[in-house]
């Protein structure tokens, strides 16, 4: 079983007063992290407890995300350009994005909301301003890559969604991959059964004709093993409560 784990956005080490959106420093565009704030995470029960009775069932607990708030520092050479500035910034947050904050994780995040632009007046030839975003997501490592069927995840949420996949040797009447069965394998196909983006691949098309599962793969904290004649590569993002 072999670790792998990216260094970061470009291997780069990361300045603590700096953005990144989906990869990209945000700092190029002379804007700073003032402050942000991330909360912990929401959890909602179903609970059942009879009436007048001491004893209760926990019927459900969902795991939700976190609130996370960023104040920028922007600066620009007028308040024509401080503005253009910021829509950029706002551009590079529409849509499901990846967020990598000072405390050193990254978060998949969505946008709540882009606050107003207050003016906070000039430094030399520069205007400054300053801006709140809003937004919500879930904390998570980089992506790590096992090569091996046994994985230790190292995720504290309940199942963190993995990615596995795999060469063919030889030819397979069925081949099981976790808990997905490929049938019709002919040897050199390459097999991606894909529980982060919910798509199982043969040699890079969708293989719906062919396979039958129960449920898409996934990893539970600590030790875990996938039952496959293959080496898997496993992949996963560390997430976290």
């Amino acid at each position: 079983m072999v670790h792998e784990r990216t260094t970061g956005v470009g291997g780069a080490v990361k300045p603590s007063d700096t953005l990144f959106i989906n990869g990209e420093d945000v700092s190029k565009y002379g804007v700073l992290v003032e402050s942000f704030t991330v909360s912990g995470t929401t959890i909602t029960n179903a609970e059942y407890q009879g009436v007048g009775r001491t004893h209760f069932n926990l019927l459900r607990q969902f795991y939700g995300q976190r609130a996370i708030t960023v104040s920028l520092f922007f600066r620009a050479e007028s308040r024509h350009d401080l503005t253009l500035t910021k829509s950029k910034v706002d551009s590079l947050l529409l849509g499901k994005c990846e967020l990598f904050l000072p405390d050193g994780f990254y978060y998949t995040a969505v946008l709540d909301t882009a606050g107003e632009l207050s003016i906070l007046g000039r430094d030399g030839a520069e205007v400054i301003g300053l801006c709140k975003y809003t937004l919500h997501g879930i904390q998570h490592e980089d992506m790590v890559t096992v090569l091996g069927n046994e994985v230790y995840c190292e995720s504290t949420i309940p199942h963190t969604d993995c990615r596995l996949s795999c060469t063919a040797s030889q030819d397979y009447v069925a081949l099981p991959v976790g808990s997905v069965i490929i049938t019709d394998v002919s040897e050199g196909d390459e097999i991606v059964v894909d529980g982060i983006l919910g798509r199982i691949l043969q040699n890079g098309a969708p293989c719906a004709g062919n396979m039958s599962f129960i449920h898409l793969p996934s990893l539970v904290p600590g030790e875990n093993y996938f039952q496959c004649p293959e080496e898997l590569t496993v992949e996963y993002y560390p997430t976290f409560v």
